[in-house]
Parts: C-alpha cells; structure tokens; sequence
C-alpha cells in the first residue's frame, strides 16, 4: 500500500491537481464526489461519512391540513420567504428560496462568476467552489488552507490572490468550513469581504455548517458582516431535511437590487421548488429548535468520544472544531485515501470520505453524527483498517 507522506503546499498556493484542469478537457466530470456519494458511499453499517444529521423524524408535519397538495408553488413561496426573512431579521427583498443549497451556489455563480472575474476558493473544499467558478468561465485562483494554520484564511494572503489579474474580484468559501469544521470568525470574514470589496466583488459563503453552532456562540451569519456579502443557507444539515431540497440567499444590505437577477435566473433553470417541500419547509422553519435536538443529543454524548478518537490516535493528526460534526484529519503514512477508503468499507466495514473528493489526498472527513454505540464500534474499525492498510 502507498504510505509515503505528500508535502504541504504553501498557503495561497495554487493547487495543480484541479486548477490547471486543460481547457479542452470540457467532458470531465465537475462533481465526481456526488457520484461517489450516490453510488459508493455508506456502503456499511458504520458509515462515519456524513456531514448532515440522520433523516428528521416526520411527525412534525402531521400539522399539515392535507397531505397532499398540487397548487401552484407561488402560493406558498411568499410564508417560507417570510419566515426564512424573520430567522434572520432581515426585509424579504434580500431573502430569495433556492433548491437547496446547491440551487443557491449554482445561482451565485451563475449570476458573478463569470468570464473577466476572478474568484479565490479554498484548498481543501467542498467540489463545487472550485468546479462552479471555472464551469461559468471565471478564472480560478486558489487559497490552500492548512492544518498548521488552524485551517484559518489569513485575510492579507487573500489581498495578494485578488491582486492577480483584472475584473472583479470574487472569493467563494463556505463558513463553517468542508470539510474542516473550522469556524472563522466575524472580524476575520469582514476582513475577507472588505478585501473582496477593494477587487470589486463579493464574498459568497455557504454557511449550511453554521446551523450546528449555538446561538450562545453569537457568531453572526455572513451576510451581516458586510454589505457585500452573501449567506447560501439549507434546512439540510443539521436538521436532517436534505430530502426536502429547500435552500435559500440571504443578501447582504448592500445587493438587494440583485435579487431580481438571481430571481430570473432560477426560472432559467428550475423556476419554482416543490410545492410539498416549500409547505413542509415552511413548518419545519417554525420548529427549528425542536429539530435541533438531536444535534444537542450528539454534542452531549458523541462529541467527546470523536475528539478523544482524533487527538489520541497513533498517526492520526487533527486540527479539531469547536462546534458541528465533521473534522478532516491528516492519516500519517498514507497517501493515496481513496484506496484507504475502499480497503475500509470492504474489509472493515467503516466509511469516510476520501480526501481526494477535497483537493487533499492522505486527509479523510470523520463525521460523528450517529448513535454513541455506533461511533464507538465505527471508530474502533476505523483504527484498525488503517493500520491493516498501512501494514
């Protein structure tokens, strides 16, 4: 098995691996971890890969006077808008319902990642902030992230990036961080838009992880820390309703004339959500703290065996989150994780996600969101497969 050690690159370098994909390789896959998720992933009754909660329980709809309706969407968008603008105590003019988070980042791209800008995206990431910017025709510069800097975006290096070029200058990250889990803070992501601000831009964040820090934290969302800034939010993650497909855009005070655009160009494309998913949204907004228990639940009970696991394993080195459920260790020795990850659900039946899905092979994403029992026998599998592939 491969088990030599691949050298960090320097932060705000740009990562070859993805960035400088040949233009004429136009038929390539752009999201080849969703593949992987539809046809390779939880293949296991351990399965440690999930960076959502378990699917929410669906008696909180039995309000619902029927069950099934067939009326026209836009009867319903305007309460879920509404509601979706009260959560976070904004005008309904900067609150626009996407399907799911993916229709927003699909949306904000669309709309300002286009040829003649620039967008500054993080290594590792989530797929699509590196494959959206490039599918639109904007130039792709990369911000590599690293584990010795806490996996912390220094606001000066993302001044230097957005100085490469001409036009606008975008930078697109998702706050807290995938697959880190690391948060960064309000002061910090000022910093960031201000300097998106200076290249003419936007700072975009999808900011889904969000929804598992406390309200005690008092962390405010992106779109409120600049006025040039942009929250992509779901009902996904922590909430256990990524079947519902419901997302939204909340816009910074600053760009409410830019709702119409991405409101013109979401009929381009799916036009309106689901009329049973934007009914069963709006009910699930209203009840949002009774659908958070289980995340309470996982924090109590889960969290501390998940820590213990990533700080005190032998070749395991983890930069540990303070909040949600997903961190991204390093696995000492072991290069290429994709074969890890394989070896793992086939012979110890366990699975992660692979590094290479993130830009950052010899990494892997551990997620805790499941029962103590299952994380601890998940876990304890874990271990062992890696050391049987190491050897």
């Amino acid at each position: 098995m491969p088990t030599d050690r691949r050298p960090e690159a320097d932060a705000g370098a740009p990562n070859s691996s993805w960035q400088n994909r040949a233009a004429s390789d136009v038929d390539a896959p752009h999201f080849p971890y969703m593949t992987w998720a539809h046809t390779s992933a939880n293949r296991t009754d351990h399965p440690l890969s999930q960076s959502g909660m378990p699917q929410a329980d669906p008696a909180f709809l039995a309000g619902l006077e029927r069950a099934l309706d067939l009326d026209h969407p836009a009867r319903y968008l305007p309460a879920l808008e509404e509601a979706i603008a009260q959560r976070y105590q904004v005008s309904r003019d900067r609150v626009m319902v996407t399907v799911g988070a993916t229709g927003g980042m699909f949306l904000a791209a669309a709309r300002w990642f286009r040829p003649s800008t620039r967008v500054v995206t993080d290594v590792p990431s989530y797929e699509p902030f590196r494959a959206l910017p490039r599918f639109f025709g904007a130039e792709v510069i990369a911000y590599e992230r690293r584990a010795e800097d806490g996996w912390m975006i220094d606001p000066a290096s993302v001044q230097k990036l957005l100085e490469r070029g001409r036009g606008p200058g975008h930078v697109f990250i998702a706050n807290p961080h995938n697959p880190t889990g690391v948060l960064l803070d309000a002061e910090r992501m000022a910093a960031i838009a201000r300097e998106a601000e200076r290249a003419g831009g936007l700072l975009v964040s999808c900011d889904i992880y969000m929804e598992y820090v406390p309200p005690s934290a008092s962390v405010p969302w992106t779109f409120a820390c600049a006025p040039n800034a942009v929250t992509i939010g779901s009902l996904t993650k922590a909430y256990g309703l990524g079947a519902l497909r419901i997302g939204w855009i909340v816009l910074g005070e600053g760009l409410v004339p830019e709702r119409t655009k991405l409101v013109d160009l979401s009929y381009l494309s799916y036009v309106d959500p689901p009329t049973a998913s934007l009914r069963s949204a709006t009910v699930a907004m209203a009840r949002l703290e009774e659908l958070a228990r289980p995340v309470r639940v996982i924090e109590r009970e889960c969290r501390t065996i998940w820590t213990k696991w990533l700080t005190s394993t032998e070749g395991i080195e983890c930069v540990v989150p303070e909040h949600g459920i997903i961190a991204f260790p390093r696995v000492v020795g072991v290069k290429d994780t994709l074969a890890l990850c394989d070896h793992l659900a086939q012979h110890h039946g366990v699975d992660v996600v692979p590094g290479e899905f993130f830009g950052k092979p010899g990494h892997v994403r551990i997620g805790c969101g499941t029962s103590s029992s299952k994380l601890r026998e998940g876990l304890s599998r874990l271990e062992r497969g890696i050391r049987s592939f190491k050897g």
